[in-house]
C-alpha cells in the first residue's frame, strides 16, 4: 500500500462559509489530514489530503469555524471523486451491476467499494442532478413520441416519453392504469418539467388522442404510430389466412407450404430474398385467385395509401378505392381491417403526408427496448426514485456527456 500526499499549494485568500453562505476573506484556523481510496493502475493508493480549517467572521453564523477540502475527495466520504465516478459511469455506461463493478474496483484499479458504497456514491449522484435541468439541455425537437410498456418487477404499466427525432428517453413515469385520468395527469407532469410538444406520437389507444388536446392546446397535431397501424393490419391478415387454410384442412387439402411460408406472405415484398421469391411463386402458382393471392394484393394497396400518397387527400382517396372494391365482403377479417380504416382515427394514421416534420412512425420500440436492456440487468428496478435516477444518469452520460454546464 503507497500513500501521496496532497497538499494545497497555496492558502485561499477568499472562501465560502457552508452553513451561513457569506463569501469571506480566509482566517486560518488550523489543518489535518484526511484518508481517502484512490484508483491506480499499479499499486494499492491512498490519498493523504490536507484539510483546512478556516474561521467564520459572521458574527451572526452559528459555526464559528468550517473545513475546506482538497478538489479531489468531499465531506464525509473515503472515495476520491474520479473513485466514485469511475465507479458510476460504469454501471451506466457499460450497463453493468454493483458487484461487477466492486469486483473491478479491486481487479483493474487496485482499490475497493462495496455494493452498498457504490449503490449509495450512484443515488447521491443521481438526486444532484435536476431532471428539469437535464430536459432542457436537451432541446426538445417539439415531437413527442408516447409508450407504454410493463415493467418487470410489478404489475401494471409504465409511460416512457422520448423524443420523435431524436430518440432520445426524455422521461417515464409509473401508471396505475391507461385511463384518461392518469394520462392526463402523465401530461401535465411533461408539461410541467418543460416538454411542450407542438406533436404527438402514439399507438391506438384511445384514451390518448382526446386528453392530448386538453393538455397541450387543440391545435397539437396526432399521428398513429405506422407501426402500431401495420401491426393491427397484419394481425387480421394472419387471421384470415389462419381460417382459410383451416377450411383447406376441413376439405381434406394439405396445407403445409402455406405453415411454412406465412410470415414471407405477410412480409414487405421489397424484403423478400432470392430464396423468398422462389417460395413464393409456387405459392401463387398453386392458389391463385383464392384468398391467399387477396391477402398479398390488399395489403399491398395498403402500404400503399401510407408509402405513395403525396398528402391526406390522396390517402384518403385511396382508402375510399378500397371500400369500392368490395374487400369488406370477401373475408369477416378483411371487413375487420376495412372498418378500422374507416374509422374517424383514419386521419390521425396520415397526418405525416401533410406535415412532412413528423415522422409516421415514433422510436418508442427502440426505446423500450433500450430500457428493458437496463431492467434485465438489474431484475428489474425496486421503485419509481430508483428508475428515475437511473434515466437521470443516462441522460446525464449519454446524451450531455457528463456536462451540465
Amino acid at each position: 500500500m503507497k500513500h501521496r500526499i496532497i497538499k494545497f499549494k497555496r492558502l485561499p485568500k477568499r472562501c465560502i462559509c457552508p452553513y451561513c453562505g457569506k463569501k469571506q476573506k480566509f482566517k486560518y484556523n488550523g489543518s489535518y489530514f484526511k484518508t481517502v481510496k484512490d484508483i491506480n493502475l499499479n499499486y494499492p493508493l491512498k490519498l493523504k489530503a490536507q484539510v483546512l480549517r478556516a474561521k467564520c467572521v459572521n458574527i451572526n453564523c452559528k459555526k464559528k469555524t468550517f473545513a475546506i477540502f482538497p478538489k479531489e475527495i468531499q465531506k464525509y466520504q473515503r472515495a476520491t471523486r474520479r473513485l466514485k465516478e469511475e465507479s458510476i459511469t460504469g454501471l451506466i455506461n457499460d450497463n453493468s451491476t454493483l458487484p461487477r463493478i466492486a469486483k473491478r474496483l479491486q481487479r483493474v484499479f487496485n482499490t475497493t467499494g462495496s455494493k452498498s458504497s457504490i449503490d449509495r456514491w450512484k443515488a447521491e449522484k443521481a438526486e444532484s442532478l435536476d431532471i428539469r435541468e437535464i430536459i432542457k439541455r436537451l432541446n426538445f425537437s417539439g415531437i413527442l413520441c408516447v409508450d407504454e410498456y410493463k415493467p418487470k418487477r410489478y404489475k401494471g404499466y409504465d409511460l416512457i416519453d422520448s423524443d420523435a427525432l431524436t430518440g432520445r428517453i426524455l422521461y417515464l413515469e409509473k401508471a396505475e392504469g391507461l385511463g384518461r385520468g392518469i394520462v392526463k395527469e402523465h401530461f401535465e407532469k411533461l408539461k410541467d418539467l418543460g416538454i411542450t410538444p407542438y406533436a404527438i406520437i402514439f399507438d391506438m389507444r384511445s384514451c390518448f388522442a382526446g386528453t392530448a388536446r386538453k393538455v397541450f392546446g387543440k391545435d397539437i397535431l396526432i399521428q398513429h404510430d405506422y407501426f402500431h397501424v401495420m401491426k393491427i393490419i397484419h394481425y387480421h391478415l394472419n387471421r384470415a389466412m389462419a381460417e382459410y387454410r383451416r377450411l383447406l384442412k376441413e376439405s381434406g387439402i394439405e396445407t403445409l407450404d402455406i405453415w411454412s411460408a406465412r410470415w414471407i406472405i405477410l412480409k414487405n415484398i421489397e424484403d423478400w430474398s432470392y430464396k423468398h421469391h422462389q417460395i413464393m411463386e409456387g405459392i401463387l402458382k398453386r392458389y391463385r385467385g383464392t384468398l391467399i393471392e387477396d391477402i398479398l394484393i390488399l395489403k399491398q394497396g395498403i402500404r400503399d395509401i401510407f408509402l405513395e400518397s403525396n398528402n391526406m387527400r390522396e390517402a384518403f382517396f385511396r382508402r375510399d378505392e378500397l371500400l369500392k372494391e368490395g374487400w369488406q365482403f370477401k373475408s369477416q377479417h378483411f371487413a375487420k381491417i376495412i372498418k378500422f380504416l374507416s374509422s374517424p382515427y383514419f386521419k390521425y394514421m396520415v397526418t405525416y403526408l401533410d406535415h412532412p416534420q413528423i415522422p409516421k412512425s415514433g422510436n418508442s420500440e427502440n426505446v423500450i427496448r433500450l430500457w428493458r436492456q437496463m431492467e434485465k440487468v438489474r431484475y428489474g428496478f425496486k421503485t419509481g426514485k430508483g428508475r428515475l435516477n437511473h434515466l437521470k444518469l443516462y441522460q446525464f452520460y449519454h446524451y450531455l456527456n457528463g456536462k451540465l454546464d
